[in-house]
């Protein structure tokens, strides 16, 4: 028996068309409030680049205004948005949501 998934953001490999983050890739959420989250991406790949599709919800029911990445600061206003990774580099991402701001959906970020 399976129940709804609930989680603050969800994590799609783009490459590999699947649910989930990219191999040699690590992520950690750090910080949940009702208007922020903060977490933080790796790619433990010391040779190739990895993408990674975050989004808001497990349906994409949470809209992400924003992130910041130290003192950069880029609108997003949609339910996901894609982050390249650099080999062996990691960020710390500050996510502005607007919670249950979309109606939910069972697709992928890709569809």
């Amino acid at each position: 028996v399976g129940s709804p998934l609930y989680c603050h953001v969800r994590y799609f490999d783009p490459e590999g068309r699947r649910p989930g983050v990219p191999d040699d890739v690590a992520a950690l959420v750090e910080k949940i409030s009702d208007e922020e989250v903060t977490l933080t991406l790796v790619n433990v790949n010391p040779i190739e680049s990895r993408t990674v599709i975050v989004q808001g919800g497990g349906y994409a029911e949470h809209e992400i205004t924003r992130v910041s990445l130290g003192d950069r600061l880029t609108e997003i206003k949609d339910s996901a948005f894609s982050i390249r990774l650099a080999p062996g580099c990691g960020a710390q991402l500050q996510l502005t949501v607007r919670r249950f701001a979309n109606q939910p959906v069972l697709g992928f970020p890709w569809s």
